[in-house]
């Protein structure tokens, strides 16, 4: 069905006789009714658009519901609203020195939805159904975006630091935020569009890195130099992520190859969205979000390491491709292996009170023992090399055969 989100379109919707039925979204129609007058409204819907009441009478009288906003959820983030979120509208109202997050959109979510941290709110029917509508709109609003584009999703923990400990860097260790933003950059500066959880951590280095495409070295030089270790969440980290966003963009808006997506949750409303995304695909239930997640991923799948979350993501990336439609190929899995993080060997597991806790995965073999079962090992690349992560994406692109996400996606 032909969705109809602007006056514009809706005007030439009607000019053509409404050849269709059509869902028409978020729109003010009032002092309108005589446009719908000569043509057949049966079967079209209005969703969330406010309406005279002759308009609501003639909808009905023709078989074309007309459903209002329920009211229930925040005036900032309705549920017909049309178009995904930008940084500017889930932080509304936000100081420059990353003050009164508390009185933005954002923080309105995440309120309405949870009583804390990690503590749901028991919704009503009317709030459960006012939540999933909104969260329909805003998978609608993705697909829009990312059809058509090579999608690559980059997944890791929301509590990596933007700089690496002193201390580890005297023992070598890699700067894997930074290699994250390296790789998120060269892939869009590739062509790829790059979607994340949208959160802090290495959620952020992946939207950091779309960001900065095309910025050369003196400017990355200079946002590293901005982005310190805050704790994620505090009008700090807030501050210095609007100070890098206003160096990189200098008051433009991102465009072309500098466009990314985040796709947060208000589930996880204390793990605020990065200000590095172009767009923002914001949820209320998890579970869609991190279909959405896998299975919009065209290109590919990053891990970098992650938790309980990452770990959930790649099971149900694995599940994908044990389970492939026929015709397509298996969506690749890039684990990036730092110190062997997803590689670790079952027989030594950490407890509750080590210290340091050691939070390596004994994860790849369980993987690896999937894909010889279901012949998909050839989409499976273990690396600590950006260089190499990258050609592997690049060359999985290259052949001709669609993965499933393009089907999800209407690519073919």
């Amino acid at each position: 069905m032909k969705v109809i989100d602007s006056i514009q379109d809706l005007y030439h919707w009607l000019d053509d006789g409404a050849p269709e039925p059509a869902a028409i979204l978020g729109l003010d129609l009032t002092h309108r009714d005589a446009a719908f007058a000569t043509v057949s409204l049966a079967g079209s819907f209005f969703l969330g658009c406010k309406m005279n009441e002759a308009l609501i009478v003639l909808a009905y009288r023709q078989g074309a519901p007309a459903i209002a906003e329920t009211g229930v959820l925040p005036p900032t983030l309705p549920a017909f609203g049309r178009g995904l979120y930008t940084v500017d509208d889930l932080y509304a109202g936000l100081g420059a020195d990353g003050s009164f997050w508390e009185t933005t959109p954002d923080h309105d979510g995440y309120r309405w939805f949870m009583k804390g941290p990690g503590e749901p709110k028991a919704l009503g029917l009317v709030e459960m159904l006012s939540a999933r509508l909104h969260d329909t709109v805003q998978e609608r609003e993705v697909v829009a975006l990312l059809e058509g584009r090579k999608v690559v999703a980059i997944m890791g923990g929301h509590d990596f630091a933007r700089e690496l400990d002193p201390a580890d860097a005297a023992k070598g260790k890699p700067d894997v935020y930074w290699q994250c933003v390296e790789i998120a950059k060269t892939l869009a500066e590739a062509d790829f569009l790059i979607i994340s959880g949208g959160g802090p951590g290495l959620m952020e280095a992946a939207n950091l890195g779309a960001l900065l495409a095309g910025a050369d070295a003196a400017k990355v030089a200079g946002v590293k130099a901005i982005l310190k270790n805050h704790k994620f969440g505090s009008a700090e980290w807030r501050a210095t992520a609007l100070a890098a966003r206003k160096l990189i963009l200098c008051g433009a808006d991102p465009a072309g190859q500098q466009q990314s997506l985040g796709i947060p949750t208000w589930f996880y409303g204390h793990e605020p969205p990065n200000m590095f995304a172009s767009h923002h695909a914001k949820m209320f239930y998890n579970s869609l979000r991190e279909d959405g997640l896998v299975t919009w991923a065209n290109s590919g799948i990053l891990y970098f390491e992650g938790n309980g979350g990452t770990v959930q993501e790649i099971f149900q990336d694995a599940s994908q491709n044990y389970y492939p439609i026929p015709g397509t190929a298996r969506t690749p899995m890039i684990f990036y292996n730092t110190n062997g993080y997803w590689d670790r060997p079952c027989d030594t597991l950490s407890k509750p009170g080590d210290t340091p806790m050691d939070k390596r995965k004994p994860l790849l073999p369980l993987v690896k023992q999937l894909a010889a079962e279901k012949s998909f090992l050839d989409a499976i690349l273990v690396t600590t090399d950006p260089a190499e992560a990258v050609a592997f994406i690049v060359a999985a692109a290259a052949k001709a055969a669609p993965t499933k996400a393009d089907i999800k996606l209407h690519n073919l």
